[in-house]
């Protein structure tokens, strides 16, 4: 239970609610007022219409944002609208309202219909985003935009613009990780960022009391060395005042501010909960009372601000733009059903299109502004040069740098250090650290920010240092950046690329020995590519940067310093989804990818007296060169796949599959699979690491396996 004496005795006493031209003092004009209310009805007469519709089985599922109307409608009137960027949450139809959606398009969204600006009807209800108005496409995972919008700031900031980052929250999102590590990058670097928290006393059913082991969520902004500020939510002075303060601070470089706005929902969480289990009918009519609409027109009443004719005038205008929308909404059709596959990832010219970098952010060639003198340098080798697998990183990550002035490179250890296997060595003094940045050791932070930094059209080069850390970002990759184009029905892109070193044998047991790469090829949207050669590397990259589609760039730990290539012109690509036949033969197709495809060659060599071996790289194992593997398999009759991975559920399972299904009657033998044993990763001990390994006296049994099946 919300203690409400103490709750409404704190507020009260924050303000005078009767203080006569109260709004002037803090800049607002009567008809600023005016406005506000009327922004605030229609909230509430929207909210009410939507939740009609829910309980009359039009929409299938509501929720309510009803006594949130003065947190959203004031915060967002504090803002430069079309100019500021804005993440809301699923409450906040108050802000998305100010901020220049309809209530036509939030009721086509309501009712999943194709014409669906937000989302194409493939989100549930109160997913906002518009790139054209600059609110940024929202998920229903609690508190993953909030590292979004701390990269959005850190992008606004690097480019000298003057726009600043509003992003909402409800309290329960205050206990995820993502809200602590936003909060600290936006500190550390003071970026134009407000974090407003809608603290309603509930998360669904949990009250504030288990929730925080601090009473006022604005307490958690001292840790961070930043402004926590507690507002009345239910007085739109109040929160107009504060939130313009912040907005006012952010934009002349003072950095973030947390806004904590005590306000109550007066419906359950969703119209798929019953709130009568966790609260009290009275505790409910209490805060009724404290309305935040009523306090309002309370106040132009004594102003004289709000004649009676003028209110019934924008109550009438108000129902019959809400009625007429929603007639017209439930008359538009869904999306086509053939259209279920489309914007699983973004075409090309996607990338090409203005996007959210505004004209005021003014990235020019010569790229942010810490760096101008240092982005001309040419990389150190050049085409033609031997070089290890480390090296061809190291030269295309130097040559990115070099040629794209919004690349930068973010992770852990990637500057001073230059990396734990020295990938980014010198460059970080070639440079400087607004290119290359070292962050906290946050793996979901620093992904976040780097979505955050895509949406404003910067080009991240994200580092996890060792791919086996990668798990604490899952949420980042899978839920955020993988399905940001679809849900969005293609209006944002997602151009981020995620280097991980990857893969076993280097005696790292079972936390740096990880292949992951099943996991997240599993993820429609996500693009996942793992070259084993200086040429591949060199390609793949550069098409990944020219990519608008998340890539997960996977090399190999073994690769690093034990093979050797030629750097290929600059002109030179490896589109992503092309599978490479590295040896051609006739009698068995040996298809793997990573260090495996060495291993496979000499494996090859051994048996090449007697045994014509083909052995096809994929390169990229999402999306898969289906057309290559069938017709190796079509020409060889006989096929094993082979990968450093558990073999229950691996890419060797999908390849099988593949073969299985599209080119049974062209195999003489069954498929075969060989791969690392089911454990858990790979054990430390020599002999155990031995144990599970797959080398090359494994691939030449089993091909000869194989042959003679």
């Amino acid at each position: 239970m919300v203690d409400l004496g103490s709750e409404f005795d704190q507020l009260e006493a924050n303000v005078d609610l009767h203080v006569k031209d109260r709004h002037t003092s803090i800049g607002l004009t009567s008809d600023d007022l005016v406005n506000m209310y009327y922004k605030m009805v229609q909230a509430r007469r929207l909210d009410e219409k939507l939740w009609s519709l829910n309980r009359m089985g039009k929409a299938s599922f509501a929720i309510s944002g009803q006594g949130h109307e003065a947190c959203q409608v004031a915060s967002a009137w504090a803002l430069d609208k079309g100019h500021d960027y804005v993440l809301p949450y699923y409450r906040d139809i108050g802000v998305v309202l100010v901020c220049g959606l309809s209530p036509y398009e939030i009721l086509l969204g309501a009712l999943g219909r194709g014409d669906d600006p937000c989302s194409g009807g493939r989100q549930m209800p109160n997913h906002w985003g518009s790139a054209r108005l600059r609110i940024i496409t929202g998920s229903s995972p609690i508190a993953t935009h909030l590292p979004h919008a701390a990269g959005i700031g850190l992008g606004v900031h690097m480019a000298g613009g003057d726009e600043v980052v509003a992003c909402y929250f409800g309290d329960g999102a205050t206990s995820k990780g993502d809200f602590h590590e936003a909060l600290n990058f936006a500190s550390i670097y003071k970026l134009p960022v407000v974090f407003i928290c809608e603290n309603n006393g509930y998360a669904i059913s949990v009250p504030i009391s288990k929730e925080s082991a601090v009473t006022n969520i604005a307490q958690k902004a001292s840790s961070y060395d930043l402004p926590g500020v507690i507002v009345d939510g239910n007085d739109v002075l109040d929160v107009y005042e504060a939130t313009k303060a912040a907005v006012d601070r952010a934009r002349s470089g003072e950095g973030p501010t947390l806004l904590e706005c005590k306000t109550y929902r007066f419906l359950a969480h969703t119209s798929d909960d019953d709130d009568k289990v966790y609260r009290a009918r009275d505790e409910v009519e209490a805060w009724k009372k404290h309305d935040p609409i009523t306090n309002l027109k309370r106040y132009l009443l004594e102003q004289r601000l709000l004649p009676e004719a003028l209110e019934q005038d924008l109550i009438e205008e108000i129902r019959k733009q809400i009625e007429e929308s929603t007639l017209v909404a439930e008359a538009q059709p869904g999306q086509a059903p053939g259209d279920v596959q489309k914007w699983v990832f973004a075409p090309q010219e996607k990338l090409q299109s203005p996007y959210l970098v505004a004209s005021s952010l003014e990235v020019s060639q010569r790229g942010p502004r810490e760096t101008t003198e240092r982005t001309n340098q040419d990389p150190e080798a050049v085409q033609g040069t031997t070089v290890n697998m480390i090296e061809a990183v190291r030269y295309v990550l130097d040559e990115t740098l070099a040629k794209d002035p919004v690349a930068l490179i973010m992770g852990e250890d990637v500057g001073t250090k230059g990396g734990v296997f020295g990938a980014t060595r010198g460059l970080l003094d070639k440079y400087g650290s607004a290119r290359v940045l070292d962050t906290p050791l946050a793996e979901s932070s620093i992904v976040g920010i780097g979505i955050g930094l895509g949406f404003v059209g910067f080009r991240p080069i994200v580092e996890i240092q060792f791919a086996d850390f990668i798990h604490s970002a899952f949420d980042q990759i899978v839920s955020e950046a993988a399905r940001i184009c679809y849900r969005s029905n293609g209006d944002f892109v997602m151009p981020l690329v995620i280097r991980a070193p990857w893969g076993g044998g280097v005696h790292g047991a079972l936390y740096h020995s990880q292949c992951i790469e099943a996991f997240y090829a599993h993820v429609p949207g996500m693009k996942v590519v793992a070259p084993s050669s200086v040429e591949t590397t060199i390609g793949l990259f550069r098409s990944a940067m020219a990519d608008p589609n998340p890539v997960l760039f996977l090399e190999n730990k073994k690769c690093y310093r034990n093979i050797s290539g030629v750097i290929p012109p600059d002109d030179y690509t490896y589109p992503i989804g092309r599978a490479q036949i590295v040896r051609p033969g006739s009698d068995i197709s040996v298809i793997t990818y990573g260090y495996h495809r060495h291993l496979a060659l000499e494996a090859a060599d051994r048996l090449s007296e007697t045994v014509s071996v083909e052995v096809v790289d994929l390169v990229s194992i999402s999306p898969l060169d289906k057309g290559t593997i069938l017709d190796s398999v079509a020409k060889c009759g006989r096929a094993l796949v082979v990968h450093e991975d558990n073999r229950s559920f691996g890419v060797g399972a999908e390849v099988a599959a593949i073969i299985g299904e599209e080119a049974f009657w062209n195999l003489e033998t069954p498929v075969r699979r060989l791969a690392m044993v089911d454990v858990p990763a790979m054990p430390y001990a020599p002999d155990l690491e031995q144990a599970v390994t797959v080398g090359v006296d494994e691939i030449t049994s089993e091909i000869q396996a194989t042959i003679n099946s």
